[in-house]
């Protein structure tokens, strides 16, 4: 590197590459088929460098943040310097490479300038389907991989800018909704393509050599930054655990994560000591999804609003177990329910961090939730698949309740508009509310989580869904504050007959005229609830988010009804009494 950098070129190009990932992302949204992908937006973009760091990305998936890079450096690894071709188009989505699951489908394109490889332009994308033996993906069940779904390992999908027909005929011959996925396939080239005209843009204006210098300065700035933030924090060893209902497969096995995080000077390390050995069941995770799901957290607490580069990937220091485990698992290990432990990881480190910097933690969040509505038995006209995740409450933090509406640890990720879901899909979503008194109490009280609830219309449809931490919720709140209630799921008959599911359900059938109800968890609470506001506490009630009783039990705050219907009022008297305060 140059001993001489200009910052102001340095701070543009910075900035011409996130606007760069910025249109790719635009590009995506515009052209997906599905609305997993251009409404709920699971996916992710970023630009790498020639040799797979992070140069840039934009709004999406964390986890996805994290595994492009690494996805990038395993192209490297299988085509050598001189084994790719501009124009190629390069596809993968194997977990021992990406770190996630077959369903997230990596298409990466090499961008050349003057005949110089100087990046490479990456997104990946949710699939509507990928040829499991559970339709959609996001097996339940699996016990190895080759029951996931096709298996991608950095194939060449486009050669020198012409179409691999006999690769894109395998890929349609073995998904059940081939025109939403070869759409979304064709949306991620041109995602791509538009990032890599950029890209030289960029190089025309400046020279490769000074684009890659000038970002080498970017990344070694945020570290520089990110080591005096680790600093900062107290030296020491701190530990959080979670216990996983079930890995879908052995009712013996009791899947445990375990993270331990020790910071010493302007190091930050994370061990997973203690973590179950690797699941016979599919909530396994790949080592780049580890990595990124420990970096969302770290980004979060100590760089909250600063662009994400590969400094931020790369500031924690990952000590792996050396035997197969839930976070190292080995081939043919199935990982399609990874994210369970994504959300988990993510949350365990943001936990101990959040206690370490009082001023930018935050109690924890729910933990994830998806549903899918499929019907495959049928002619291809009526075939389906919706993939639809369902936001809940994040954790409270000083001075503010915690975000409804947050999907966990996916914080861009939206819902599936209910205009565009009844009008896609055999479906109608009957109610879309919160979901009163799951958020955990305190000072500032958790987000709330929701209630969806959906009507099935066609026959032979199924539903499966993605639910865990149940028994021992990731929702804890910080600071004396209270604990999110968990999620769960109803199922009502047509002949009013209701069944609630506290644990997840695989292609499970139903019937015309039942009514799927989703009730997500809420977030945890900051600080002591007897020191909430007692005016907040009965705006709460006001808004049916807790009740009368709660309000009095939980909050000590006593109410009065007021001359309107519902207008509850602060009894001031009692509540002092209540909170011990005369």
């Amino acid at each position: 590197m140059s001993a001489t950098i200009d910052i102001v070129k340095a701070e543009i190009t910075r900035n011409a590459l996130g606007s760069a990932a910025e249109e790719m992302h635009d590009t995506l949204v515009r052209s997906a088929y599905n609305p997993l992908i251009f409404d709920v937006k699971d996916f992710g973009v970023a630009i790498c460098s020639a040799d797979g760091k992070l140069w840039a990305e934009a709004p999406g998936l964390p986890v996805f943040l994290g595994t492009l890079p690494a996805t990038v450096r395993t192209i490297n690894d299988k085509w050598g310097p001189d084994g790719l071709r501009d124009g190629d188009v390069i596809i993968c989505n194997d977990p021992y490479l990406t770190g996630t699951h077959l369903s997230d489908v990596a298409i990466s394109l090499p961008v050349f300038h003057r005949g110089r490889l100087v990046a490479f332009t990456t997104c990946m994308a949710h699939w509507a389907d990928i040829g499991s033996a559970s339709a959609g993906g996001w097996s339940t069940a699996s016990t190895e991989i080759f029951q996931e779904g096709l298996r991608f390992t950095n194939q060449r999908i486009f050669l020198a800018g012409e179409a691999n027909r006999d690769l894109l005929d395998l890929i349609e011959a073995n998904v059940r909704v081939p025109e939403t996925v070869l759409g979304d396939l064709h949306a991620q080239v041109a995602t791509c393509r538009t990032g890599a005209e950029r890209v030289r843009s960029i190089c025309e204006r400046y020279g490769a050599d000074t684009v890659v210098e000038l970002m080498d300065h970017v990344i070694a700035s945020t570290e520089r930054s990110l080591r005096a933030a680790i600093t900062a924090l107290p030296d020491g060893v701190y530990h959080r655990a979670a216990r996983l209902d079930f890995d879908g497969v052995d009712r013996d096995y009791e899947p445990v994560i375990s993270t331990h995080v020790t910071v010493a000077g302007d190091r930050l390390s994370v061990s997973f000591t203690g973590t179950s050995g690797q699941a016979p069941g599919p909530i396994n995770i790949g080592r780049p999804a580890v990595l990124s799901s420990v970096a969302t957290a770290v980004k979060g607490i100590l760089d909250p609003l600063g662009r994400t580069n590969d400094a931020h990937m790369l500031i924690s220091d990952i000590e792996w177990p050396a035997e197969p485990t839930i976070v190292t698992p080995e081939e043919p290990a199935p990982c399609d329910s990874y994210g369970y432990a994504n959300v988990t990881i993510t949350e365990l480190v943001a936990y101990v961090l959040g206690r370490l910097t009082p001023d930018r933690g935050r109690a924890s969040s729910y933990q994830m939730w998806a549903q899918y509505f499929l019907c495959t038995n049928a002619p291809a006209e009526r075939r389906f698949v919706l993939a639809e995740p369902v936001q809940g409450g994040h954790g409270a933090f000083p001075g503010h309740d915690g975000a409804t509406l947050v999907y966990m640890g996916d914080g861009d990720t939206w819902n599936t508009p209910v205009e565009l879901l009844e009008a896609r899909y055999p479906l109608i979503c009957e109610q879309f509310s919160l979901n009163a008194g799951s958020a955990g109490a305190g000072e500032f009280r958790g987000g709330m989580g929701v209630r969806r609830d959906f009507r099935v219309l066609q026959e032979n449809s199924m539903i499966k869904t993605a639910l865990e931490s149940t028994k021992d919720p990731l929702s804890l709140g910080l600071a004396g504050g209270g604990t999110g209630r968990a999620s769960h799921g109803e199922i009502t008959y047509p002949d009013g007959h209701v069944d609630v599911h506290h644990e997840r359900l695989g292609d499970y059938p139903v019937p015309v005229g039942a009514v799927v109800g989703v009730r997500t968890g809420g977030g945890g609470g900051y600080g002591r609830p007897f020191d909430r506001d007692p005016e907040r506490v009965a705006a709460d009630v006001r808004d049916e988010l807790v009740t009368p009783l709660e309000a009095r039990e939980v909050y000590g705050v006593a109410l009065l009804p007021g001359r309107l219907r519902d207008a509850w009022l602060v009894d001031h008297e009692e509540t002092a009494r209540l909170r011990g305060r005369e």
